[in-house]
């Protein structure tokens, strides 16, 4: 088997862990701050929607459909997930850790993989890291934005799916 592939993504948000946090952890959200597209919720967690054992359906575009398992929650700290499909990808998983600092936040969002095709690891490994840094600006800036981080997440707010036209006002 290929050598295990590892990319990671940091920035120090402004923002607070609960208020990055609250962003994260619920899957809604996603298609209101990222390039997510759609989301939609294929099994609840162990302890609610968005908990430890849920299952997600991810939509980029109209050809890219992801589904992961949330592996890992605990407030105000970390997010785990696991891609179950959607890409040639083996073992996947990533987790995303917030860390108190003097100035709000460290985002660490580190994802790791074998590549289903051995010779496509140079592209996958630069995909997934410009993935990542798009995701930790994007999560970053929303948290940092109060007006827009509260409109988001009551938007969201029990949500079993979600698409970006929402926050554009183009769906109720």
């Amino acid at each position: 088997m290929p050598e295990r592939i590892q990319v990671q993504a940091s920035t120090v948000s402004s923002a607070q862990p609960d208020e990055i946090y609250a962003l994260l952890v619920n899957s809604a959200t996603y298609p209101l701050w990222s390039m997510i597209r759609y989301y939609e919720s294929l099994r609840s967690g162990r302890e609610g929607l968005h908990d430890v054992g849920a299952l997600r359906l991810f939509k980029t575009n109209a050809i890219t459909v992801m589904r992961e398992e949330v592996t890992d929650v605990a407030p105000n700290e970390r997010v785990g997930y696991t891609l179950l499909s959607g890409f040639p990808l083996l073992d996947y998983r990533s987790q995303t850790t917030l860390e108190k600092t003097t100035s709000g936040t460290r985002i660490i969002w580190e994802s790791s993989f074998y590549p289903k095709y051995p010779l496509t690891a140079w592209y996958w490994r630069r995909l997934m890291a410009w993935v990542l840094r798009r995701l930790v600006k994007s999560l970053s800036e929303t948290a940092e934005n109060p007006e827009r981080r509260l409109k988001i997440l009551a938007l969201a707010q029990g949500k079993t799916s979600m698409t970006k036209r929402v926050l554009r006002g183009e769906c109720n």
